[in-house]
């Protein structure tokens, strides 16, 4: 499979990425792989590579790469490409501020390319040791090119929530959820739900199981409202 090793080089290369920054640094790689052979021909790939960066006690930023690729009976039947980062701030107190920057592209949904730019405050509703809680709410630009129809350029009211539970120092649950809302067009709401289950191996291994839930009330023409992705890989922290 090419762009499994494309993917493969691709996320070795975002590993060697600010090899020695000036904050507090942490980065991990997610690996995972499923293919069947006789009755039924498939193979698929995901990758994910993922940095945490604490610049100093009031400014974090984080950045997430991922790919998702599968084939069945020869013919591909899944290729998608993500890129986010974002960079909050804080003030006094749980109150922060957040920018934040993403690219898609997923040819199966509808997009060759979706670029989205947001910025707004958010708040740290809870915390303590064992998780936390926050939640965001600004507003969002999004261009996307479609693979059937003109390109259209979008802004959004966007809401979201970041549920963290450390069910021990090495294993961790997950969950986030988000909700676009188009200004001109109170029909056009996208929510996404991702759930993530993530359990120690070995020293700095881990077992991780994913689930995304992605609704798009006006999707693409041609295409569903609904798409689901499970994902199950072997995480590398460092």
């Amino acid at each position: 499979m090419n762009m499994k090793r494309v993917a493969l080089i691709a996320l070795a290369g975002c590993s060697l990425w600010a090899a020695e920054p000036a904050g507090t640094f942490k980065q991990s790689v997610e690996l995972g792989y499923i293919g069947s052979t006789g009755n039924t021909d498939s193979q698929s790939f995901n990758g994910v590579y993922k940095n945490d960066y604490q610049y100093d006690e009031k400014t974090d930023m984080h950045t997430k790469v991922d790919i998702l690729y599968g084939e069945k009976s020869g013919e591909k039947s899944d290729e998608r490409y993500r890129l986010f980062y974002d960079v909050n701030h804080y003030y006094n107190g749980d109150v922060f501020t957040y920018g934040e920057a993403s690219a898609l592209r997923n040819t199966f949904e509808g997009y060759n390319q979706q670029y989205n730019f947001g910025a707004g405050l958010g708040y740290n509703i809870f915390k303590d040791e064992k998780q936390f809680l926050k939640g965001k709410a600004g507003l969002q630009y999004r261009r996307s090119n479609f693979t059937d129809e003109p390109s259209d350029n979008f802004y959004y009211l966007k809401g979201g929530l970041d549920y963290t539970y450390n069910m021990t120092n090495d294993n961790q649950f997950t969950a986030k959820w988000d909700v676009l809302d188009n200004l001109k067009r109170v029909k056009d709401v996208e929510t996404v739900i991702d759930l993530g289950l993530k359990i120690l191996i070995v020293d700095k291994l881990s077992f991780r199981l994913g689930f995304e839930l992605k609704y798009d009330n006006v999707p693409p023409v041609g295409k569903k409202k609904t798409d689901t992705t499970t994902t199950a890989g072997i995480v590398y922290s460092f």
